[in-house]
């Protein structure tokens, strides 16, 4: 397809073509109407002296009387011609002007036309109508084409990120319901006197206060990494330390699941905030454990990669559906649709996590593994000056046995 041509391109040739046309039409017109004055001047004058013009323009040489006679007219007639011919002229510019002013303004109503087109565009944006798109008109400039490109894209975006707005809003509202309803249960029927006031009732109240405050805590680590406002304690960091840190931390949850988790962990020093680190990688954990129990195994790596550290967890679970490697980081998205808050976590776990790795300048990626099973992979950017002197080694694989029989996976394929 033949691309538009630029803004500039086509004033140029509007103003080069109005320029070049002027030029011809004044030349021409001019010459018709000396001509038109000739034919005026000679309609009034005698037989001799047209014979006498005639004879010039045939370069003879007129009789002498005759000759005189013309000397005479011209000198008499010399300024009223040369009067006409200027007037004439300026008459014909006029006519140039008036219609290059037509042409011109032709030419800024198209151009206005497509920028009005985006300014109601914007209006409508602005009262509310994020489904409202400019359709281009034809013949624009590539500018101007650009720019009604751009503006669709915005209105796209726009729309996208309100239509995330009421969903979040209400997958919110549905997340907190649950528990303040059945904190409200549990308080009127102890007022009541259903519920007696004992250790038990008062520790499933606990449970709920603590899922809302879990919630309220990912909800808002996530809004202020997205507005660039979370505070990092960003220092050199050592990835494989603080994973050994969050297994002997998850120990027991994953013992009470009967997984081996696979360890490979050489040291790897990175730029970041270890209490941070510490918060992702057990929200990937904590999917893991969750959603790939069935696997029975887990594999834990540390890696470098270039000029960044790599945390990469791969299960034997079910892996992500079709959909899943697109929506893994949306609020409140669960890849099984059937579990609940109680048995699939807040549904904020990845996006708290992408939020972060951003956060961190790095970034996290999801995928399936082709022997079956999810993988998810944090990136970090390097610590150069911690590298130095530092090399791989064996010791930092091993397994940790958390099952009563271990079960070693195979590699990450």
């Amino acid at each position: 397809m033949k691309p538009a041509p630029t803004l500039a391109r086509q004033l140029g040739f509007a103003i080069g073509g109005m320029l070049t046309c002027a030029v011809i039409f004044i030349a021409s017109a001019s010459a018709g109407v000396d001509y038109l004055i000739e034919l005026e001047l000679k309609s009034r004058q005698p037989a001799n002296l047209l014979r006498a013009i005639e004879a010039l323009d045939q370069n003879r040489l007129p009789a002498n009387e005759d000759m005189l006679a013309l000397i005479k007219l011209t000198s008499e007639e010399g300024p009223r011609v040369v009067a006409l011919s200027y007037t004439g002229v300026a008459l014909l510019t006029l006519v140039c002007i008036a219609l290059s002013v037509f042409i011109a303004r032709h030419i800024a109503r198209r151009l206005a036309a497509s920028v009005n087109l985006v300014a109601d565009g914007a209006q409508r944006i602005a009262a509310g109508d994020f489904a409202h798109r400019i359709v281009a008109p034809p013949k624009l400039t590539r500018e101007l084409r650009s720019l009604i490109d751009s503006f669709n894209t915005q209105a796209e975006a726009l729309e996208r990120s309100e239509r995330q707005m009421r969903f979040s809003t209400a997958s919110v509202a549905h997340e907190l319901r649950t528990p303040l309803t059945v904190l409200s249960g549990y308080i009127h029927g102890a007022l009541d006197g259903v519920f007696p006031r004992d250790d038990n009732h008062m520790r499933a109240l606990l449970t709920q206060v603590e899922d809302l405050s879990r919630i309220i805590d990912d909800l808002r680590t996530v809004s202020l990494a997205s507005s660039g406002a979370l505070v990092l304690e960003i220092g050199s960091c050592d990835l494989a330390a603080e994973a050994r840190s969050v297994l002997e931390m998850t120990r027991p949850q994953f013992l009470v699941a009967d997984m081996v988790v696979d360890a490979a962990l050489p040291e790897t020093w990175v730029r970041a905030d270890p209490a941070r680190v510490r918060q992702m990688l057990l929200a990937v954990l904590d999917n893991a454990r969750r959603y790939a129990a069935d696997g029975r195994s887990l594999s834990l790596r540390v890696q470098r990669q270039g000029e960044t550290g790599v945390l990469l967890i791969a299960d034997r679970g079910p892996g992500f559906p079709p959909d899943g490697e697109q929506r893994a980081f949306e609020w409140f998205w669960r890849a099984d649709l059937s579990r609940t808050r109680a048995t699939g976590g807040s549904g904020l776990g990845l996006a708290v996590v992408k939020a972060l790795a951003d956060a961190h300048g790095g970034s996290v990626g999801v995928g399936n593994r082709s022997s079956g099973g999810a993988v998810i992979e944090l990136r970090f950017p390097l610590d150069p000056a911690a590298l130095d002197g530092c090399e791989d080694g064996p010791d930092g694989h091993g397994v940790l046995e958390l099952a009563s029989t271990p079960h070693l996976i195979a590699p990450l394929t």
